[in-house]
């Protein structure tokens, strides 16, 4: 390994110096990687500091991709540290959505696509002051550069310092930003940034850069292709369509009020087909009920041209505008990766028209591709092969799997396989058995537990049994909690710390991933398999990818509920000083295609009594 690598610390452990040794030698060969490293490897430095150390001197920069707001603040701090041990000089910044960082007030709540027409009415209307101020025709004012220029002193630079200077200054702070992206070597952000081409293709305009210019590295990186799929997916519902009649008959858009009502006539006669809750459509269902009005050339320029109209009044949400970008998603995404659902709505919706994407590939490969190198990263990569292959990497890519770098007799792994949640086997038999395996396990646990479930509902038919049972205060994940309201929630379990208490939550909820307890958490106990509802959307998805490469089953189905269970494993060790417990509560987890998923280190323990198990790891 260069010797000259800006390394943050004193010292790498042997672990985080191969890590660090191959990040070095893809940046330098224009290679991309995929790796699964644990927690506390150290993975932010270690891709941090090689990659940071190749683009100083070059006209490149390392964008630093991760959905996380506290990973923008711990790679912000890596830059710091780099710079203050090395004496370096350079910008590092982050920046969020540009409603994230809008100076008005009463826009943090709005919908993103209401706060884009409402951005875009208030600039081409020349309402805000802050983006008059920060702009000079197509470019950047003078007032703007000075402000920046003097923010690149104290950088490293959060989204949240461009929010205050914008506010004090009466500047854009999202203009700020971008301004600041420019020079910067180090920019971190959040996946859209880079992996919704639309977002994609303007913010790079805006910071003069071309994907060769970028070094790529995707933090969390299981979570990209669930991400990368929701974003081109697209639903309307007649409820809607429905509103943007009106909308159309207030605003006077007589043009495109004929195709709206004839789009609300169209889900009607569709709903008279539906049987079931939901049914699969073709391109052609609803596109011949459409033709009538025109060609879809001339239905886009009806509806946008609506649209335009509304934001013009500078309203806040716009029915019209929402259909409209359906329109175009649907025109424009007619192969098999999508798949075109209709089905009934809940409260007051009606009916729903989905286009769901299937392969995040089709977003993400050709920019990969043309990246100096991408790099992504998790704890839960495993298997690699399928991250690769659902985000479109190519076959040079390197793939590489490192083990934990704490003791491994901090952690005992235990499989229970006495209980159930098989749908098959529910009862109300099977769900006092869980109860009472979980009570037994957390009452021989010296501090503080949580159980995952596979949905609410079975959270709630097992507690009902457990608190009787259960010797510990419990604490139980409400679906409906605001951000604040999780972490006062965090807050008093933590408070537990010594005398014990019980986390209830759902694997795929707001506490099954992104927590850090350490020193808090002694078991965390998995309760069968979060596995989706075999609806239309996973049966074509299954199809999709057996298709494309005989592994529906795997990439659609199993292997997505596996990785929520580790996820909620990785809540247990945080830190070289926890011990702890991890039981897998299911059956299941002992047939090979589910084990092995397991990471090898993990030394799994079969026990339908897992009780003297964890009595002799914390005697």
């Amino acid at each position: 390994m260069d010797n000259d690598i800006l390394f943050p610390h004193d010292a790498m452990r042997p672990v985080q110096e191969e890590l660090v040794t191959l990040v070095d030698h893809c940046v330098r060969n224009k290679q991309h990687l995929v790796v699964h490293a644990p927690t506390g490897l150290g993975k932010t430095a270690a891709t941090l500091a090689p990659a940071l150390t190749y683009v100083l001197d070059k006209d490149m920069c390392v964008v630093f991709v991760t959905p996380r707001h506290t990973q923008h603040l711990i790679a912000l701090r890596t830059a710091r540290d780099i710079k203050d041990k090395h004496h370096v000089r350079f910008c590092a910044m982050s920046i969020v959505g540009k409603r994230g960082m809008c100076a008005h007030q009463n826009t943090a709540d709005m919908r993103s696509d209401d706060f884009a027409a409402y951005c875009k009415g208030m600039r081409e209307g020349g309402q805000c002051i802050q983006y008059i101020n920060a702009r000079h025709g197509q470019g950047v004012s003078t007032q703007a550069k000075a402000v920046v220029k003097e923010m690149e002193q104290f950088s490293p630079l959060p989204s949240e310092e461009f929010v205050k200077v914008g506010i004090e200054k009466t500047l854009c702070p999202y203009e700020l930003a971008l301004h600041a992206a420019e020079r910067a070597k180090l920019i971190v952000t959040d996946y859209h940034y880079l992996f919704t081409q639309s977002i994609r293709d303007k913010f790079l305009g805006r910071i003069n850069r071309r994907p060769e210019q970028l070094i790529v590295i995707v933090d969390e990186g299981h979570n990209l292709p669930a991400r990368v799929r929701e974003s081109l997916t697209h639903r309307i519902t007649s409820a809607m369509v429905r509103r943007a009649i009106k909308e159309a008959e207030d605003f006077h858009c007589d043009d495109a009020l004929p195709l709206l009502i004839e789009m609300s006539a169209a889900l009607e006669k569709l709903s008279g087909r539906l049987t079931g809750e939901e049914m699969r459509v073709t391109y052609e269902d609803w596109e011949t009920r459409l033709a009538a009005i025109g060609d879809i050339t001339t239905r886009e320029e009806l509806l946008d041209a609506a649209s335009d109209a509304v934001q013009e009044s500078n309203k806040k949400h716009s029915s019209i505008m929402t259909v409209a970008r359906f329109m175009n998603a649907w025109h424009g995404s007619t192969s098999d990766a999508f798949a075109r659902i209709f089905s009934r709505g809940t409260m007051g919706a009606g009916f729903v028209l989905s286009l769901r994407c299937l392969d995040p590939a089709i977003a993400t490969r050709d920019f990969i591709a043309q990246t100096h190198a991408t790099i992504i990263m998790s704890g839960t990569l495993r298997p690699m092969s399928m991250f690769a292959q659902q985000l479109g990497f190519p076959a040079s890519t390197i793939e590489k799997e490192y083990g934990s770098p704490f003791p491994h007799s901090n952690k005992l792994c235990i499989v229970h396989p006495g209980v159930t949640t098989k749908f098959a086997k529910r009862s109300d038999l099977q769900y006092a058995n869980i109860a009472k395996a979980c009570a037994d396990v957390v009452n021989a646990v010296p501090g503080c537990s949580a159980i995952f479930f596979p949905s609410y509902a079975m959270l709630e038919a097992v507690q009902e049994r457990l608190d009787p049972l259960c010797r510990k205060t419990v604490f139980r994940e409400v679906p409906t909690m605001t951000k604040e309201q999780r972490t006062a929630f965090l807050e008093r379990f933590k408070g537990y710390a010594a005398s014990g208490a019980v986390l209830l939550g759902v694997a795929a909820g707001s506490f099954g991933e992104g927590i850090d307890l350490p020193g808090v958490l002694k078991a965390v106990i998995v309760v069968g398999i979060p596995l989706e509802r075999t609806n239309l959307e996973t049966q074509q998805l299954i199809e999709y990818y057996d298709k494309l490469c005989g592994k529906g089953w795997e990439y659609g189905y199993t292997l997505p509920a596996l990785m929520r269970t580790m996820q909620n494993a990785g809540r247990l060790i945080r830190s070289e000083t926890d011990r702890g417990v991890l039981v897998f509560m299911d059956e299941r987890y002992i047939w090979p295609s589910y084990k092995r998923c397991f990471p090898d280190d993990w030394a799994l323990r079969v026990s339908a009594d897992p009780v003297p198990l964890v009595q002799k790891f914390f005697s």
